[in-house]
């Protein structure tokens, strides 16, 4: 490999037993960065709350910057890991955004809307165009979660509406549901970085003005709202029914992704009580549950 290199990474498979052995040799070892991937294909779900999500069978990968010697690397590891095999990877200088973009297209959403990143120019310049580059904060329309939820705004009237973004990531649904009329959208999520990501991509699609950011804390102080956009994950949204009750208005809509195919029953058993018309789309594995709050 006579190419040009920034950074090497060292990969060997792990069972989630060893995860924190191997996590905490690497790190004093000089890595810049540990990461996990599913070394048999399987996805996580959702997981406790404080609990870190691991799959049975792990691949664990140390990446390290090139002023490190990569033999002495790779035999200090595989002298501590002896029954392991270990691999060793160059990685080529590039940015890595860019890169990404490559394989970033503008995409289309229902009959009307469209995800573009900043490099291109709009396919259709009369239809709802949302500029969005990948960054910090999950949300780009590539996953079929958010995907589905794009999809109904796209379908129904936002016009004048007030909505909450709830576990807001990018901000990609609250600024959607903005270009297609509603009239605020308040924002919400766990993660700092998402809160930060939306007011950024909000402000490059000049519609900041109609997002309101909430705390946690102060979301029960909503009420009368006309949507609930909730793309997260079925194990925290079975435990929301009445907070978001709370938050619609007679027959205000609900709209949740993050579910899997299997898990929709569960969704409307869970939710029956407070909510009708269920209407369930799916897209790959996954599912979005649209539902009115009953009168």
């Amino acid at each position: 490999m006579d190419f040009e290199y920034d950074y090497f990474e060292v990969t060997l498979l792990c069972s989630k037993s060893e995860i924190v052995t191997i996590e905490d040799f690497m790190l004093p070892l000089g890595a810049c960065s540990v990461t996990y991937r599913d070394a048999q294909d399987m996805a996580i779900l959702e997981p406790a709350p404080g609990k870190m999500p691991l799959w049975q069978g792990i691949e664990i990968t140390a990446m390290f910057t090139k002023e490190f010697n990569e033999d002495k690397v790779l035999h200090v590891i595989q002298s501590r890991f002896t029954d392991k095999e270990v691999q060793l990877k160059r990685l080529k200088n590039q940015v890595w955004e860019r890169t990404w973009l490559e394989h970033f297209k503008p995409m289309q959403f229902g009959q009307n809307t469209w995800i573009i990143p900043s490099e291109y120019q709009a396919i259709d310049e009369k239809a709802i165009n949302i500029y969005l580059d990948p960054g910090m904060a999950f949300g780009t329309g590539t996953h079929a979660t958010t995907a589905l939820c794009l999809q109904w705004i796209d379908k129904h009237n936002m016009q004048n509406l007030q909505a909450i973004d709830f576990g807001c990531g990018s901000g990609v649904l609250a600024i959607a549901a903005l270009k297609h009329g509603a009239n605020k959208v308040y924002c919400t999520d766990i993660d700092p970085q998402a809160i930060e990501a939306t007011v950024i991509n909000a402000t490059s699609n000049n519609v900041k003005d109609g997002i309101e950011v909430v705390e946690g804390k102060e979301v029960r102080n909503l009420q009368n709202l006309d949507v609930v956009l909730a793309n997260i994950l079925a194990a925290p949204l079975m435990s929301l029914v009445a907070v978001f009750s709370g938050l619609l208005k007679d027959k205000g809509a609900l709209v949740m992704s993050g579910i899997l195919k299997e898990q929709t029953d569960e969704i409307v058993e869970k939710f029956k009580d407070s909510f009708v018309d269920f209407e369930i789309k799916f897209m790959d594995d996954w599912a979005s549950v649209y539902c009115i709050k009953k009168s």
